[in-house]
C-alpha cells in the first residue's frame, strides 16, 4: 500500500516572564529564551487510516489541549481523533500550566494558543503529503543516561529511529524515540529551552533539511549524565543523540536503493547491506479511557513524625553505607509524599482520575503506544515482551499527564518517585494490561 507523508514544525515558545515547570523549588519567572520551543509534526497516510504524531517541547500534555487539537484536526482533515497523538518531550525548561490530571491548573490562554498552532501545523503537514517510504533502524546508546534509582538497575540504551524517506526525493521527516529525562539543566536555570531533545532534533534537521519529531520513552527512573548542569552539557548530549540518529538515517537511506562497492579484482559491484528495514505501511489507531485509582494519603502530622524519625536515624548512619542509602530512600519518599498529600487535599482528594492509553500501528511489527505520564523503563520492557512487538515505540507524556505510574515493587523501595506518585499500587498493572490489549487489537 502506497504511503503519503507530510511534516511541519511550529514555534510554541511563550514570551519570557511566565512561571516555569519542572522544579518545585523554582519560583522565579523565566528571564529569557535560550532556544525556542517547537511542536514537531508527522502525518502518515496509507490511503485508509491517516494519523498524526506530535512531539512538543513541553513538560507534559494537558488532555484539554489534546482534545482541542483532535477536534480541529478531525474537522479540517478527517483524521480520526484516536489517530492523533500529542506528546511532550518532558523538557524541564518550559512553561508552567500545561499538565493534566492532578496538575490541572491550566494556563488557558497559553493552552489555547498552543492548541491552535499545533492544529494548524498538522493541517499544513497533511496538505504537504507526498510519496514516502517508511524505514526503521536503531542505535545502541548507553553513554548519556543512567538509572537514577540505582546505577546498576536498567535503563533503555536503544535509540529508535524512523526515517520517512522521499521516493527519489529528500526525506520527509525523521522520528526519534529515546528514554531519558530532559533534566540536564536544573532549577537554577531561568531560560526557556527545549533541552537536549531539542538540541538533537536541531542537529538532525540541519543535516536532513526535514522536520525531526522526538518522542520521549519510559524514563521515569532514567536521568541524563552531564559534566556540569549547564547548556554546554545540553549541547553535548544533544550532539551524541543527534549524531547517532544521523548515522542511522544515513544508513537507512540506502535501503531500497542499495549501496555497492567496486570489486576491482572481479570487476563486480557487490552490495553492502545495512541494519534496518523497510516497513510496509498498514496504519490503524485505537484508544481507551481508563479510571486510575489514586492512593490514600496520611495526615500531615503523621508525615511530620515519620520524617523526624527518619532524619534522626539518618544522622546516626555511616556515610555511603547501605544502611544510610536505605534510610535516605525512605526519607526522600516521606518528604515527597507529604507534598503530594498536601496537593491532593487541595484537589478535594479524589479517589481516581480518568485518563487514556493510545496505540498506533504503523506497519508489520511496528507500533507506537502512548502512555499518559511517567513510567519506569521496566514497564516499557514488559510491554514489548507482552505484546510481542520488538519494534514498539513507547511514547510517554502522551495526550495527558497523570504524574508517576510506577511498578508495584517500587513503592516499598522508597525514593522520590515512590513518594511523588498519586496512583495506587495497582495502577501501573492496569495500564500495562490495557495497553497490551489495545496493541493486540491492532
Amino acid at each position: 500500500m502506497a504511503l503519503l507523508a507530510g511534516a511541519a514544525t511550529v514555534d510554541i515558545t511563550p514570551p519570557p516572564g511566565g512561571q516555569m515547570d519542572g522544579y518545585g523549588n523554582r519560583t522565579q519567572p523565566s528571564t529569557g529564551v535560550h532556544d525556542p520551543l517547537f511542536a514537531r509534526i508527522l502525518v502518515l497516510d496509507d490511503g485508509a487510516s491517516p494519523c498524526a504524531i506530535v512531539g512538543c517541547d513541553l513538560l507534559g500534555m494537558h488532555p484539554g489541549i489534546t482534545a482541542e487539537v483532535r477536534d480541529r484536526v478531525t474537522s479540517a482533515t478527517g483524521i480520526a481523533p484516536e489517530a492523533v497523538l500529542v506528546a511532550a518531550t518532558h523538557s524541564h525548561a518550559g512553561p508552567r500550566g500545561l499538565r493534566g490530571g492532578m496538575f490541572s491548573r491550566l494556563d488557558e490562554p497559553l493552552a489555547a494558543e498552543i492548541a491552535e498552532k499545533v492544529s494548524n501545523a498538522i493541517v499544513a503537514a497533511y496538505e504537504a503529503r507526498r510519496p514516502a517510504i517508511l524505514k526503521l533502524g536503531q542505535a545502541h546508546l548507553d553513554t548519556v543516561s543512567m538509572n537514577r534509582r540505582h546505577p546498576d538497575w536498567p535503563s533503555d540504551p536503544i535509540l529508535r529511529v524512523l526515517l520517512i524517506d522521499g521516493i527519489d526525493a529528500p526525506p520527509v521527516a525523521t522520528l526519534l524515540n529515546f528514554a531519558c529525562h530532559a533534566t540536564i539543566t536544573n532549577g537554577s536555570n531561568l531560560l526557556l529551552s527545549a533541552e537536549f531533545p531539542g538540541a538533537a532534533c536541531r542537529i538532525v534537521q540541519e543535516h536532513t533539511e526535514a522536520p525531526c519529531v522526538y518522542l520521549n520513552g519510559a524514563c521515569g527512573n532514567v536521568n541524563p549524565v552531564w559534566i556540569k548542569q549547564d547548556f554546554d552539557s545540553v549541547a553535548r548530549v544533544g550532539q551524541i543523540i543527534g549524531g547517532q540518529a544521523l548515522r542511522t538515517v544515513g544508513e537507512l537511506r540506502t535501503l531500497g536503493a542499495g549501496q555497492r562497492a567496486h570489486n576491482i579484482r572481479w570487476d563486480e559491484f557487490p552490495e553492502k547491506p545495512v541494519p534496518g528495514r523497510i516497513v510496509e505501511p498498514a496504519l490503524r489507531a485505537t484508544r481507551q479511557e481508563i479510571e486510575l485509582p489514586l492512593r490514600p494519603f496520611d495526615d500531615d502530622a503523621t508525615y511530620a513524625e515519620k520524617i523526624t524519625s527518619l532524619e534522626n536515624e539518618l544522622s546516626s548512619t555511616d556515610e555511603r553505607s547501605t544502611e544510610r542509602r536505605d534510610v535516605m530512600a525512605q526519607l526522600t519518599c516521606a518528604q515527597t509524599e507529604r507534598w503530594a498529600a498536601l496537593w491532593a487535599r487541595q484537589q478535594d482528594n479524589p479517589s481516581s482520575q480518568r485518563t487514556e492509553i493510545q496505540a498506533l500501528r504503523l506497519g508489520e511489527g511496528l507500533a507506537i503506544v502512548g502512555l499518559p505520564g511517567e513510567f519506569f523503563v521496566e514497564t516499557a520492557t514488559a510491554l514489548r515482551a507482552a505484546s510481542g512487538i520488538d519494534d514498539l515505540l513507547v511514547a510517554c507524556y502522551a495526550n495527558d499527564y497523570v504524574g508517576y505510574v510506577i511498578p508495584e515493587d517500587a513503592y516499598a523501595q522508597g525514593g522520590y518517585e515512590s513518594g511523588a506518585t498519586f496512583c495506587a499500587e495497582n495502577a501501573e498493572r492496569m495500564i500495562a494490561d490495557a495497553a497490551t490489549t489495545l496493541l493486540a487489537s491492532l
